[in-house]
């Protein structure tokens, strides 16, 4: 009996802290207002609460999870400021969706070039279609947004070791309702922040940003 209480007492535990890191990423969202580096601070702190939320999906449901990053320029609206999480059913392989997704503050995006410079990371083959949040993952012939991602195992470690997670404060350019330009401001280029997420699948908050490659192909951020 003191064996099955303490396991019960470990799922609560989880369920309740990846509650609380996502109602507490939603009222950072909503007061994150205050201008470009109060934007940054709080798209880094709902970032992090999602990378920390599917570490623990992972240990929560023993299966493979991901925190995602929409990447689909056809749809502005989300284009790398739409983030999730989702696991793995270990049966069919498909992959679902661990909760209902949330939006980084305006003006603030995912700057896959830097951290793909920093991390060593080819995007084009960490990338998959999925329609989220609806649910499951879509085959080569099916439609699907197309979303970036960084791995957890099982267990709640890190598949993309010591990687990085840039973000920056941009301008999308959409001529004919598609991104094909994220622009930052020459005054604006040091305006980026994120994370290191570490082997133990914890998160390390980047306290330099200064000291990070400019990571952009003149005045814009390469899509």
């Amino acid at each position: 009996m003191k064996q099955f209480g303490k396991q019960a007492f470990t799922l609560i535990e989880l369920l309740v802290v990846i509650s609380i890191i996502l109602i507490a990423s939603s009222i950072i969202f909503i007061g994150g207002t205050g201008g470009d580096g109060a934007k940054l601070s709080s798209a880094q702190r709902i970032l992090s609460g999602v990378a920390q939320g599917a570490r623990g999906q992972a240990i929560l449901k023993n299966a493979t999870t991901r925190l995602i990053i929409h990447n689909d320029p056809a749809e502005p609206e989300k284009f790398r400021r739409y983030v999730g999480m989702v696991y793995q059913d270990s049966n069919s392989g498909e992959w679902f969706a661990a909760t209902q997704g949330t939006y980084l503050p305006d003006g603030i995006f995912f700057d896959a070039t830097t951290s793909s410079t920093l991390s060593g990371i080819n995007w084009s083959e960490e990338s998959f279609d999925l329609e989220y949040p609806r649910a499951q993952s879509k085959s080569a012939n099916e439609a699907g947004d197309g979303f970036y991602y960084y791995e957890y195992r099982a267990n709640g470690t890190a598949v993309h070791v010591n990687s990085y997670l840039v973000l920056r404060a941009a301008t999308p350019i959409i001529p004919d309702g598609e991104v094909t330009e994220l622009r930052v401001d020459v005054n604006d280029l040091n305006l980026r922040t994120g994370f290191i997420i570490r082997r133990a699948g914890t998160t390390t908050s980047i306290v330099e940003p200064a000291a990070l490659p400019v990571g952009v192909n003149g005045t814009s951020i390469p899509l």
